[in-house]
């Protein structure tokens, strides 16, 4: 399997904390989409991650195909996109990335 990375927003825990969903922002054909990320873990990430925080995780990439209903009572198939045996290489905490923003705007230029 491809072993990757990905950087995005936590947007649930949940699984005793061995299921993270992430969305990843990405820039194609220039347009720009979101990309909803499952990683697994084999141990609780729940002590370690918030909703909001930002993460970068490694894991070996794996996708099948699945189906939502959306607002409209619509059924769509769609590629979800999965991290197995992910490991957790970076997070960044929605009040350090608060602090980081302030001080940027602070910025001269």
């Amino acid at each position: 399997m491809a072993l990757i990375t990905i950087g995005g927003e936590v947007s649930s825990i949940g699984w005793e904390g061995k299921r993270v969903s992430v969305w990843e922002n990405i820039h194609a054909n220039g347009k720009d989409y979101s990309r909803l990320w499952t990683a697994w873990f084999s141990e609780s990430q729940a002590f370690n991650l918030q909703e909001e925080d930002f993460v970068e995780i490694t894991g070996e990439l794996s996708t099948k195909i699945g189906e939502y209903t959306n607002k409209q009572g619509e059924k769509k198939t769609v590629v979800e996109h999965h991290l197995q045996n992910a490991v957790l290489k970076n997070t960044v905490n929605k009040t350090q990335q608060e602090t980081n923003l302030a001080a940027f705007d602070e910025m001269p230029f």
